[in-house]
């Protein structure tokens, strides 16, 4: 065997478990210490992200709990007075009994109260104990969570000149559409002929029925004298004598 064949095989026997001289480089348990550390950096981990996520929303609680708790005590106005201002001793009823409701509903509400109740504002402030579930591990059982609001009476219309300006209203009525007034409906005008006939003549006999007779119209047509001396057609016949009249002889 040459001198690079013993030196390879020396290699390949040092990484042989099985080989009698390396027993005690890799003994039994020898690994447990490195298992036991990566456990605890992923339980860590874990708890990171879950305990957080759970802190995370036990602030945002807190928070709107306080916000509106501050709204109630905001909500108790003084009256019959000239600017908007709180009743402390009514906002603080009010305030109580909103933070006794809350802690009945959500056990892990601590503290809740004012920090700050005048006439002008209100100040609440809560705070949550959030329990851990992996970060218990290492010793941290819980985590406080704190959420703070706040409210104040708002003067919205100080003196005349600030109401807002109301521009009047105007309804144009029209002929269509709905609302309209309803009219008797009126027939068309129709502008109709009147017949042709002779001054003197009878009326003629309306044939444009079931239009009524244009009371309008009347004689349109001026007879004109016959030469023979006939009367015109439609003009009563007179006697005009041609000298004196004699007594009829006996």
């Amino acid at each position: 065997m040459t001198a690079p064949e013993r030196h390879r095989s020396k290699v390949v026997e040092f990484f042989r478990i099985d080989a009698p001289g390396n027993h005690r480089l890799f003994a039994r348990g020898a690994l447990s210490p490195a298992v036991a550390i990566l456990a605890v950096m992923i339980f860590t981990l874990a708890g990171l992200v879950i305990d957080g996520g759970r802190q995370l929303g036990a602030r945002s609680r807190a928070v709107g709990y306080a916000q509106e708790a501050a709204r109630v005590g905001a909500a108790a106005i003084q009256l019959n007075v000239a600017e908007a201002k709180i009743d402390t001793a009514k906002a603080a009823v009010a305030i109580s009994g909103f933070c006794a409701q809350v802690r009945t509903n959500d056990p892990a509400v601590t503290s809740c109260g004012p920090t700050t109740l005048t006439d002008k504002e209100v100040d609440i402030k809560v705070d949550i104990s959030n329990k851990t579930t992996f970060l218990g591990l290492i010793g941290k059982t819980a985590l406080k969570a704190s959420g703070t609001g706040q409210a104040h009476a708002e003067q919205g219309v100080e003196k005349n000149a600030d109401s807002p300006t109301i521009p009047p209203i105007v309804v144009n009525s029209t002929t269509d559409g709905p609302g309209a007034p309803i009219t008797t409906a009126q027939p068309p005008t129709i502008d109709l002929p009147c017949p042709t006939w002779t001054v003197g003549s009878p009326t003629p006999t309306w044939t444009l029925s079931p239009f009524p007779f244009p009371p309008t119209c009347s004689p349109n047509v001026t007879p004109t004298p016959d030469p023979s001396g006939t009367p015109p057609t439609g003009t009563p016949p007179t006697d005009t004598p041609s000298g004196p009249s004699s007594p009829p002889s006996g």
